[in-house]
């Protein structure tokens, strides 16, 4: 590690410093370090959520950034301690082409590649802390973390650096340590040394001066790769998703969340690492913010290397052509769709693959609503910039829901009368059985009551019908219905006497 040590113990006006330096990319993602120090003494955790496909399954991945009550949660300040680190790191990996742990520094170093004084000792101290607390704090990996060299999304807890053992410290045989020396955490390290990083422009992350336009831009460098292999213009983001990788708190009103991302969003565009964004408020509380990459991102994915993995897309950037998928049939039939409407089947498909189907299966039907003239044109960029449907469509779409609500409200009201009416049947059979039991002169007793119940016109008909010698259906079924009322009648009457039925 000789050559190591001399990078990292010379004086700043030594050594030539690298502008373009290597970072992992799951660290460039993923949230870790919090980016203000407002209400930082009481912050204890980061944690993003996202549902993602793994195969033929959805499976809820979990990032989970803990700190130690005692060291407190890396802030903006670990932050830039962290970065003056993988310069040391990328310089070794340029000498060597690996890392070995322990890595050899000195915090004299360390803030000069950051670019600030120890005069005095208080930023030496505090270099000192912000090591201390990024070893203290602890990452849960919920499928969330890809290891290159397993080709997996792994589930572990770990941290980013093992040990930290700075001079006059002891060492594991005992000697005291002549140096600092720095241990990386094992699955930091490896992902490393499987060369799972991105090259980023350490001069001008530095030289942003929001602390949101250098996470943004550190996202976006990797999403701009995927843009560039699926020959996509643009990069968009749900502001809830973005809020969690920053990570910032969200905010509830669309001007408060401008007010809150457009400062950062503006410095990227004044220095040309995005052309231009737009917000999306599309109707809804979750809005949309499209990124189109500027020169200075251009000339980054030219200056690229090495291949990584996008942990959005799963897909390794830049690359080989997208291997051919297995869409299910309700995915063909959408594609056949699309293609009916003379969109060719390659845009089709990848619309199927990075869209919402039911957006897709919307605007199928929406596109007859409009006065496009190309309407395979206007229909992919309906669906590539989530525009809403047309009046006429939703109109049609109203009239379908009311229809559909009537057919509910018929179906039930008909579910409804055919319970009722099974109930009454074994209500009625039941009052039979109870009647067939009964001693031949409780039943004439029943019959004679049931008649006296009858209605006159009925006691009247009954009557010229028994003379004529046959009784009409309609005179039976008046009479069964009173035979039953009475039979209920009796059956109460027993049982408010406490007498056995």
């Amino acid at each position: 590690m000789k050559k190591s040590n001399e990078i990292s113990t010379k004086k700043n006006k030594e050594i030539s410093l690298l502008k373009i330096i290597d970072s992992e990319v799951n660290l460039l993602e993923l949230p870790f370090f919090a980016l203000n120090r407002k209400n930082l003494s009481k912050k204890l955790e980061t944690e993003y959520r996202t549902t993602r496909k793994r195969g033929d399954q959805k499976k809820e991945i979990v990032w989970n950034v803990s700190a130690n009550p005692k060291y407190g949660y890396p802030g903006p300040f670990d932050r830039e301690v962290h970065k003056a680190i993988e310069q040391i790191i990328s310089e070794i990996l340029k000498e060597e082409e690996k890392i070995k742990n322990p890595i050899p520094f000195s915090i004299y170093n360390l803030c000069n590649r950051m670019g600030i004084t120890i005069f005095g000792g208080k930023n030496y101290r505090r270099a000192k802390k912000a090591l201390e607390r990024i070893q203290a704090t602890v990452i849960k990996s919920d499928k969330a973390f890809y290891h290159k060299g397993k080709k997996e999304w792994i589930s572990a807890i770990f941290g980013l650096y093992d040990g930290v053992i700075f001079r006059g410290g002891q060492l594991e045989n005992g000697s005291i340590a002549e140096i600092n020396l720095l241990y990386l955490g094992d699955i930091y390290l490896q992902s490393l040394n499987s060369f799972n990083i991105k090259s980023i422009d350490y001069a001008y992350w530095r030289s942003l001066k929001s602390k949101i336009a250098s996470r943004i831009y550190e996202i976006l460098g990797i999403k701009f790769y995927g843009a560039r292999n699926k020959k996509e213009e643009f990069i968009r983001y749900k502001y809830s998703t973005l809020c969690q990788l920053l990570p910032i708190t969200r905010k509830k009103y669309i001007s408060m969340a401008k007010q809150q991302l457009n400062p950062g969003n503006d410095e990227l565009k004044d220095t040309s690492f995005i052309s231009n964004y737009e917000w999306s408020e599309n109707g809804r509380k979750d809005w949309l913010i499209y990124y189109w990459p500027g020169e200075r991102a251009k000339e980054e994915i030219k200056r690229a290397k090495t291949r990584i993995v996008d942990l959005q897309t799963e897909e390794y950037l830049p690359g080989p052509k997208r291997e051919l998928e297995n869409f299910s049939q309700e995915q063909n039939d959408l594609i056949d769709k699309l293609a009916e409407a003379n969109v060719s089947r390659i845009t089709a498909e990848g619309l199927i693959i990075n869209y919402d189907q039911q957006l897709i299966e919307k605007w199928i039907e929406a596109i007859n609503y409009t006065k496009a003239e190309d309407k395979a044109a206007y229909l992919v960029k309906a669906i590539r910039e989530n525009w809403r449907v047309p009046e006429g469509y939703l109109k049609k779409e109203e009239g379908a829901r009311e229809r559909e609500e009537q057919e509910k409200i018929r179906i039930t009201r008909e579910k409804q009368k055919e319970e009722e009416n099974k109930r009454r049947q074994e209500e009625n059979e039941r009052l039979e059985r109870i009647y067939n039991s009964l001693d031949p002169l409780r039943q004439e007793e029943i019959k004679t009551e049931a008649e006296n119940r009858l209605p006159d016109f009925w006691k009247v008909q009954l009557n010229k019908e028994r003379i004529k010698g046959e009784t009409s259906k309609l005179a039976r079924i008046a009479l069964e219905e009173k035979k039953r009322e009475v039979t209920r009648d009796w059956i109460k009457r027993r049982k408010d006497r406490g007498e056995p039925i």
